[in-house]
């Protein structure tokens, strides 16, 4: 990282299912991956821009970036000036409680509501603040995803990219978010699913906007934050979940979570 770059991560401990980032990025650019959180963030400064359901997104400052769980999208500087964001990531468990159903998604992935950033703002500041009560913490928390279901919520079914294997590429994505470590081959997974090699590529990539390989690697670094978080070594960590070592790890779990396996344990 730059020393001009920095990032912070945190985990508020009274609030189970609740990540923070907060961080400044210049030539920073995070792979395609998924989380399997809600991402909830405000541009502080500079613009970001992103691949989201096959397009380009350019969040700028004072928008209010949305990412629904298990959507595959990018991350990177809209200009040389970088990027500043506070981010929120919050588990399934808080968008039921919001009345926000896993399949629902948003008006759009970056919004232009300054009274969801402002509370945006003020729900990360306490969050990351060591002198907030946790009352104030989850008070504003609450009120911020309350604020977002009531004004941006879309209920209408999300249309699907129109490919010619959609239950084939389910299952394979399904198998990939089970056994990340497997080191599979195309062809391996393309009979598993009944395709050809050739066609379970295209359809993959048409779906989800990366090819499997791609896809594989966040899996994979999902697969290191949970080993992380049940306390093991990088170094474990990165054998278990399929990486040739602690230094793979370190270069691809930067490049999807914002910062390197130690500043991630860290946050805990």
């Amino acid at each position: 990282m730059r020393a001009d770059e920095t990032a912070t991560f945190t985990r508020p401990r009274e609030l189970p299912g609740v990540e923070t980032l907060t961080a400044r990025y210049i030539t920073h650019r995070f792979l395609p991956h998924t989380h399997e959180a809600l991402v909830l963030g405000v541009i502080e400064g500079g613009a970001e821009s992103f691949r989201f359901r096959g397009g380009r997104v350019v969040a700028p400052a004072g928008s209010v970036v949305v990412v629904p769980p298990g959507e595959v999208h990018t991350g990177e500087a809209a200009g040389p000036q970088g990027w500043a964001y506070r981010v929120l990531y919050l588990g399934e468990g808080w968008l039921t409680e919001a009345g926000v159903a896993g399949a629902v998604g948003f008006g759009a992935a970056s919004l232009h509501d300054p009274d969801l950033a402002a509370r945006v703002r003020r729900a990360h500041a306490a969050l990351t603040s060591p002198g907030a009560s946790p009352l104030a913490r989850e008070t504003l928390l609450r009120e911020a995803l309350g604020h977002l279901a009531a004004r941006h919520a879309d209920t209408r079914p999300r249309p699907l990219p129109s490919i010619l294997a959609p239950d084939a590429v389910r299952e394979a994505r399904a198998y990939l978010d089970a056994h990340p470590e497997t080191a599979v081959t195309l062809s391996g997974l393309a009979a598993r699913v009944g395709l050809s090699p050739a066609h379970l590529a295209r359809s993959f990539r048409a779906a989800l906007g990366v090819p499997p390989h791609t896809y594989q690697m966040a899996a994979r670094v999902r697969l290191a934050r949970k080993l992380l978080d049940a306390g093991e070594a990088p170094a474990d960590a990165a054998l278990r979940a399929g990486f040739a070592d602690q230094a793979h790890l370190t270069r691809v779990f930067k490049r999807v979570v914002g910062v390197p396996p130690g500043t991630y344990r860290r946050g805990r």
